[in-house]
């Protein structure tokens, strides 16, 4: 029977690996930012169904250790596609926004752009606001991935998992 450890291992690398394949299109840093927030957001996943219902006994399993939760996580397919792509844009928009910041035109000739006086704080800020979007993008999928992830190592067990709950 797997133990919080296993499930916590499982689904950092379950999480991991379905943020990676979710960003494989992006930019390798956007990629790696994603992965990262795959693999947490795996973890935390992998523990959630415990932590709805702890394993007290071998026969702690109910709705959240259910097939029937592992297909409600699986039909969540299309939002965890609006929500990554929302994160998406929001880090998108923080990074012209700080690029914007950085440059402002020459008065004294047109068309020469110099740096801008912004505080380098501001600048850190907006650099951390883009690195938390492009996370949480990753930290959606690892989520769902890390939370199939407990349930297929707990269907692996002599108890399995119920179709919706403890006796059915």
């Amino acid at each position: 029977m797997a133990n919080r450890r296993t499930h916590r291992r499982a689904g950092r690398i379950a999480g991991g690996v379905y943020a990676a394949h979710r960003a494989k299109e992006q930019r390798l840093v956007h990629c790696v930012a994603e992965t990262v927030g795959g693999a947490l957001g795996g973890e935390f996943g992998a523990i959630l169904a415990d932590v709805v219902e702890p394993g007290i006994s071998s026969w702690h399993r109910g709705p959240a250790h259910s097939c029937a939760a592992g297909i409600g996580i699986l039909s969540l397919r299309d939002t965890l596609t609006r929500i990554e792509m929302f994160c998406r844009q929001q880090a998108e928009q923080t990074a012209q926004k700080r690029a914007t910041l950085q440059m402002i035109p020459d008065l004294t000739q047109p068309n020469l752009f110099v740096p801008a006086p912004n505080s380098a704080l501001t600048q850190f800020f907006l650099a951390i606001a883009e690195l938390f979007w492009r996370v949480s993008a990753g930290f959606a999928n690892g989520m769902a991935a890390g939370y199939l992830s407990h349930l297929v190592l707990d269907a692996g067990t002599p108890r399995s998992i119920p179709l919706l709950t403890n006796g059915f």
